[in-house]
């Protein structure tokens, strides 16, 4: 007893070893910079563009609502004006009414690259504008910060891009790969500007090297247990589609209901799919971890170098958030219900509408097979909400040089910043050219915290001024050594 006792006991120490040497050596550490990028810049002018930018309001309402075509005529009247050499020397469309798909012709033959942004912006919530420390579409710059809609998403992007180019052609730049800017008008309400722009490229047989569109940013406080900056660029983001969930009932008097009514199929069925989420795919985290090195805290670490120990235990602490739940998993969130006409007359219909974001490796079809098992009530009907659907995005190679070469010049512009990958769970424009480009990435270089981050789509959109000005500086750098993507 006394032998197995101890052989026990040294299988442990033996076994806690190497799970402790697996964490220790868990991680990449990045590459030492040979110098990080000294880039004057006149901030002056840059923050006056995105301020006047911000005063121009290119409000997407929803499919319902027409487009402010007024809206839209002046900001495309401000950039022709803000950036002449752009607007003159570049080969300019305008397409499904609002969009702007921008040709930079370059020397070479290598396949061009495409840059991203859109020009549209969210409403402000009715009611809420007395909430904002400075009104939302004013443009002001204070406290070291750019506020007002469309500051993060997406206007600091669309505008550090012309600044970039704009200084870039006062230089005599001319680049290598062709470059095209895509400057879609709706992709807050489905990107029907993106979709035409790609349809345009697609049928003149223009296939792309490069593709950088918004969706990761610059954290600060954002990574559980990493306080500096980080850098997070997604390779790919999550598909997305709504399911109606729906169950027929045969109505009458409240006062004699059936053991399940249409409305109680539905919540039941509503139950089973928020008690039985989508399995679990750890390794978009494992590589986000990996590429943070030793600023990742060490018992998380230990634990993904060690997932086939710990897969059960890091899976629960990856999903006890929402925010790092859904970048493991196709996420399920039931959003609209609609049932009976009063209170006291059981419903003849009963309708619920899902809407899942759909991680890399599940489809679309996918998605409705697992629902229609999990609820497994022939009395429940599982059908697609709306046409309004789609799969996810390839993953683009982290070895590949563009993503190699972006990562690099983020840490120039700044070299107290980390870069990882992490899948967007979010939408973008992006995915509309997934047929026509060979790596599409999304990240824009503005620094978003836990403030900056509830603003965006919310009360007080900002951006740091500071940041806003390295993005600039990055997208400087990007087109200067597009050959290089």
């Amino acid at each position: 007893m006394k032998k197995l006792l101890g052989l026990t006991l040294l299988a442990l120490l033996l076994l806690s070893a190497v799970v402790l040497w697996r964490g220790l050596q868990f991680g990449l550490e990045p590459e030492p910079l040979e110098t990080a990028t000294s880039l004057e810049w006149d901030e002056h002018r840059a923050l006056a563009s995105i301020s006047a930018a911000i005063q121009i309001p290119t409000v997407s309402r929803g499919a319902d609502i027409p487009v402010d075509t007024e809206a839209f005529a002046d900001f495309h009247a401000f950039l022709t004006q803000r950036y002449p050499l752009v607007f003159s020397q570049l080969e300019v469309e305008v397409l499904a009414g609002q969009s702007l798909l921008l040709h930079w012709q370059g020397s070479g033959e290598q396949l061009p690259v495409m840059f991203l942004a859109h020009q549209d912006v969210v409403p402000v919530t009715v009611g809420s504008e007395s909430e904002w420390t400075h009104p939302p579409f004013a443009g002001v710059v204070a406290d070291g910060f750019i506020w007002g809609r469309g500051a993060l998403d997406d206007k600091g992007s669309l505008i550090s891009l012309l600044e970039a180019a704009e200084r870039l052609l006062a230089e005599g730049f001319v680049p290598e790969r062709s470059i095209y800017f895509g400057f879609g008008h709706d992709e807050e309400v489905g990107g029907q500007g993106a979709k035409a722009m790609a349809k345009v490229l697609a049928d003149r047989r223009v296939r792309l090297g490069f593709l950088l569109d918004e969706g990761g940013f610059v954290t600060k406080g954002l990574i559980p247990g990493v306080d500096g900056r980080v850098a997070l660029i997604g390779p790919a983001e999550k598909g997305y589609t709504s399911l109606k969930i729906s169950a027929q009932g045969l109505g009458g008097h409240a006062s004699m209901p059936p053991r399940h009514t249409a409305l109680g199929l539905v919540a039941r069925a509503i139950n089973r799919l928020e008690n039985h989420p989508f399995p679990a795919d750890l390794s978009f985290t494992r590589d986000t971890l990996m590429a943070l090195g030793s600023a990742a805290p060490f018992v998380q670490r230990v634990v993904f170098a060690n997932l086939w120990l710990f897969g059960p235990l890091a899976e629960a602490m990856l999903s006890a958030m929402p925010a790092t739940s859904a970048g493991i998993r196709t996420s399920t969130a039931a959003t609209m219900m609609t049932a009976g006409v009063k209170d006291n007359v059981l419903p003849q219909r009963a309708e619920a509408v899902v809407n899942f974001r759909i991680l890399p490796g599940d489809t679309v079809d996918s998605v409705i097979h697992y629902v229609t098992t999990v609820i497994d009530d022939p009395e429940v009907t599982v059908s697609l909400y709306s046409d309004f659907s789609n799969n996810p995005s390839a993953v683009a190679p982290l070895d590949a040089p563009g993503f190699k070469l972006l990562s690099r010049l983020i840490r120039e512009v700044r070299p107290d910043t980390l870069v990882a990958p992490r899948i967007v769970v979010g939408a973008t424009d992006a995915r509309h050219f997934e047929a026509i480009s060979d790596a599409s990435y999304r990240f824009l270089g503005l620094e978003v915290g836990p403030e900056e981050l509830a603003g965006m789509h919310g009360t007080d959109e900002r951006v740091s001024t500071a940041s806003f000005i390295d993005s600039a500086r990055l997208y400087y750098l990007l087109i200067r050594r597009s050959a290089e993507l």
